[in-house]
């Protein structure tokens, strides 16, 4: 009997030896130190990218301001002023007679010409036209020289002596200022609207103030029609100071104004004088306005610190 139950526990235990063994399997802390791994690696993927995000995205699309900028009214390009530098000195004033009085050239024939009378800035035309009729009108001018252009009841086209064609009368403008960009004859064609109309053609050429050297100060003087305008031009630069008189002071009103429309000193207040701060670089022109019935002599007295 013995030696039965030995041999049957003999044989059990050859038989669990044959059967394969199990493989090991990771234990619970194991598997805890590779999940709390792979968590710890995604957030610091996660911080990272948030870290990263703020300076990838450098504008607020909260601000939604528009800077400011100048001139809506669609400008003609201008020649720049030849003065690059602020004029330390007065240089003689161009005398009146310089301005153009008459064309040196021929003036074409199908042109009525546009006539300064002898020391005068500036001249006007009027007439009437018949519905979209035109006329045509030249005058002379010198490079560099500023040209003021106006028109009430009539569209203007502007060209220059070489053919080429500034402004059209598509584009239905009124009026136009820029730098003479050439010398020679130009012309200023006027076209009627829809309906017969009269017109009235300005045409402004200011006298040109320049200083002598290491001087800050001038002396100007001309000759004033009776119930005109003189127009002077001089170049400062932001903030300094203009100081500017006009004798004599009965009859006389000044207005100042930059080139590009900036007004500084308006004709309504009616001043003979003005002390400010120029606004801006740039050349600016003094109208000096007479009420005067009869011509008047004038002087004025122009100072930049």
């Amino acid at each position: 009997m013995k030696r039965i139950v030995f041999t049957v526990l003999l044989l059990g235990m050859l038989t669990a030896c044959s059967f394969p063994q199990p493989k090991a399997s990771p234990s619970d802390s194991q598997t805890q130190i590779a999940l709390f791994a792979a968590a710890t690696l995604t957030k610091a993927a996660v911080e990272a990218q948030a870290q990263q995000t703020p300076t990838q995205i450098s504008f607020d699309l909260t601000n939604t301001e528009v800077p400011t900028e100048a001139p809506t009214q669609p400008a003609p390009t201008a020649v720049p002023p030849t003065v690059t530098t602020v004029p330390t000195a007065a240089v003689t004033p161009i005398p009146p007679t310089s301005v153009p009085t008459a064309a040196p050239t021929a003036i074409p024939a199908q042109g009525t010409q546009l006539k300064f009378a002898p020391g005068t800035t500036n001249t006007i035309a009027t007439g009437s036209l018949a519905a979209e009729a035109t006329k045509r009108y030249v005058f002379w001018a010198d490079k560099g020289q500023v040209m003021d252009i106006s028109c009430s009841g009539a569209y203007i086209s502007v060209t220059a002596p070489n053919g080429k064609r500034l402004v059209n009368f598509d584009q239905r403008w009124t009026w136009y200022r820029d730098y003479i960009s050439e010398k020679g004859n130009w012309t200023i064609d006027i076209k009627a609207g829809s309906f017969d109309t009269n017109y009235s053609l300005y045409l402004g050429i200011p006298q040109r103030l320049s200083f002598a050297a290491n001087t800050s100060s001038l002396t100007a003087k001309a000759t004033i029609p009776s119930g005109k305008v003189h127009n002077f031009i001089f170049w400062g630069n932001k903030g300094q100071t203009l100081t500017v008189n006009v004798a004599p002071g009965e009859h006389l009103t000044l207005a100042i104004w930059h080139v590009n429309g900036t007004e500084v000193l308006s004709v309504s207040s009616k001043a003979s004088s003005f002390l400010g701060t120029l606004p801006e670089a740039g050349d600016y022109v003094i109208d000096v306005y007479s009420s005067s019935t009869s011509s008047v002599e004038v002087t004025l007295d122009l100072s930049i610190k």
